[in-house]
């Protein structure tokens, strides 16, 4: 999916706000070498959708929010840290393994990084409510791949309400794949609406094993819904910019934290 320069700038400017919380205009402007007037316009429009909130000279984060893009936009946040993160978690997939694979981005990239031996073994099974992980799943014959039954979010690309809990209910995997746009010590992993969350919770509940893939974006913020809290994960799968400190807090909770 291509962006037109005005959106690839709208979207460096989030990524700017998510780690340091506040942007300036003259920076901005520098930065991408436009005018201030194409800055304020362009932070004009992110506040008309929530995202921002302006101040004098520039602009701050919104406070505990979760950026509500396309799926194909947030796939191109923190895009190397995300494929960093999708190979090591591709690498805990396992020849025989049942796996589910929930709508997060870095999830697809876990999918994306599966080793070709195993996804053409006919061992491998994967369940997930994903239409993006089914399209790259999809085309290889030796997955078995179970697409979960539900309402349509045409901005996540996920099915999700009752059917699909009732049918995760019925099921039993050994891996779950948890992406989040959240993550906090106080909160746990969180997400930005309450239908992700309950099936992100019932396919924590079929799993023996929760991994979480979430860049060091998201750690510290907390979204609209909670999904599960810190000590519900048993692996944590973030790169190398996740805060030292929280880093030793959920070793401290047992979960087991790789940077990569």
């Amino acid at each position: 999916m291509a962006f037109e320069p005005s959106e690839k700038r709208k979207l460096a400017i989030l990524e700017d706000l998510a780690n340091a919380r506040r942007v300036l205009v003259s920076e901005l402007s520098q930065k991408f070498d436009v005018s201030e007037v194409s800055v304020r316009r362009d932070l004009a429009q992110l506040q008309a959708r929530g995202l921002l909130r302006r101040v004098w000279g520039g602009a701050v984060s919104v406070p505990q929010t979760i950026l509500e893009w396309s799926f194909n936009e947030k796939l191109l946040m923190h895009k190397q840290q995300k494929e960093r993160i999708g190979r090591a978690a591709a690498a805990m997939v396992e020849n025989g393994d049942v796996i589910i694979m929930d709508s997060g981005t870095t999830v697809i990239h876990v999918a994306r990084c599966i080793p070709r031996e195993i996804l053409a073994s006919g061992h491998l099974t994967v369940i997930t409510s994903s239409l993006p992980i089914v399209r790259e799943l999809g085309p290889w014959k030796g997955v078995n791949l179970i697409l979960l039954g539900g309402i349509y979010l045409p901005l996540q690309e996920v099915v999700v309400g009752p059917q699909t809990i009732a049918t995760l209910q019925g099921l039993h995997a050994d891996k779950m794949f948890l992406g989040a746009g959240g993550l906090s010590q106080e909160v746990g992993a969180t997400t930005a609406t309450v239908l992700d969350a309950q099936v992100d919770r019932a396919s924590v509940g079929a799993s023996e094993q929760v991994i979480a893939v979430i860049d060091s974006s998201k750690i510290g913020r907390k979204g609209l819904a909670a999904v599960v809290p810190l000590t519900a994960i048993d692996t944590l799968i973030t790169d190398d910019g996740a805060p030292a400190d929280f880093v030793a807090q959920a070793r401290e909770l047992g979960v087991e934290v790789r940077i990569v």
